[in-house]
């Protein structure tokens, strides 16, 4: 994962550093920076914020009990990752989800719990057999 001079991780992604390829999928160093964005609870919160209306970083600081400048930050890495969008209103940059990343997100996540599931299962069925093939001996 690219990290400031600093090291620090809360200093974002680049803007370019979304994805790996030119169609932005979600794989490799884009999924870094997208679940590094996510391991936030501010940017989580602020997600939740956005997924119900657009604001502007002080209505969300506000919302948030955090600082304007604090909830820009945050909003800034979020952008970066893809998972806002931002748009001008007269003075203003409105912030808003970005829906088709976040299924993005989604998707990969169901794909990965999915995957979780069958192994699951997988094991119960081998431990109801063994089990099986125990009380019959």
């Amino acid at each position: 994962m690219n990290r400031s001079a600093a090291g620090s991780p809360d200093s974002g992604p680049t803007p370019d550093s979304t994805s790996d390829s030119d169609d932005g999928s979600l794989v490799g160093p884009a999924a870094d920076v997208v679940f590094t964005a996510l391991a936030d609870p501010t940017r989580r919160r602020i997600l939740q914020s956005l997924a119900d209306r657009a604001e502007d970083a002080g209505a969300l600081g506000h919302d948030l009990g955090i600082s304007r400048q604090a909830a820009a930050k945050h909003l800034r890495i979020l952008e970066g990752a893809g998972l806002v969008t931002a748009t001008r209103s007269s003075r203003r940059r409105v912030h808003a989800t970005d829906p088709a990343r976040i299924r993005e997100v989604s998707d990969l996540l169901g794909t990965v719990a999915r995957g979780w599931e069958r192994r699951l299962a997988s094991v119960a069925a081998q431990a109801e057999a063994d089990e099986k093939g125990t009380r019959r001996t």
